[in-house]
């Protein structure tokens, strides 16, 4: 996982081929709809909005398919990471890309401004909130995971 401000996002670019255009969409973002938005080479996006939830009422998921660019936009969240070989499995969707662990983890605040990546061993909370909800509004772009 990696965390970090918007203006350090040039140093990601190696990262996999296609980040630099993951972080391009971002640019354009911050006015965009609510949606999912269809990239190139197999990149998709979604804006939301929406309240936080309580972050030890939410299940860690991880994802094996793509790797999360989670931006966010206005507000702010609380995010938990946990390496999944730490965590234990309790349910799957594959169709959707989604699989589900309980156990412990790390929590950050993520504001404005903040971007944070997560891969294919990143079993995360995101959205969250400790003592006070919030409101967000974020942006995640799914990059697919090379071969």
């Amino acid at each position: 996982m990696i965390i970090d401000r918007i203006e350090e996002q040039e140093r990601y670019y190696p990262l996999h081929k296609d980040m630099e255009l993951a972080f391009a969409f971002l640019a354009e973002a911050a006015d965009l709809e609510p949606g999912r938005y269809e990239l190139e080479n197999g990149l998709f996006a979604t804006v939301s909005e929406g309240d936080t939830r309580q972050i030890d009422t939410v299940d860690l998921e991880a994802h094996r398919k793509y790797i999360d660019l989670q931006y966010c936009i206005s507000g702010g969240e609380r995010m938990a990471w946990a390496h999944i070989q730490e965590l234990n499995p309790v349910s799957e969707n594959p169709e959707h890309d989604n699989y589900f662990y309980t156990g412990r983890s790390t929590a950050v605040s993520i504001r404005p401004g903040m971007f944070f990546i997560l891969f294919p061993n990143d079993g995360h909370k995101a959205g969250c909130h400790n003592e006070f909800q919030k409101h967000y509004r974020k942006v995640v772009v799914k990059i697919p995971v090379e071969a």
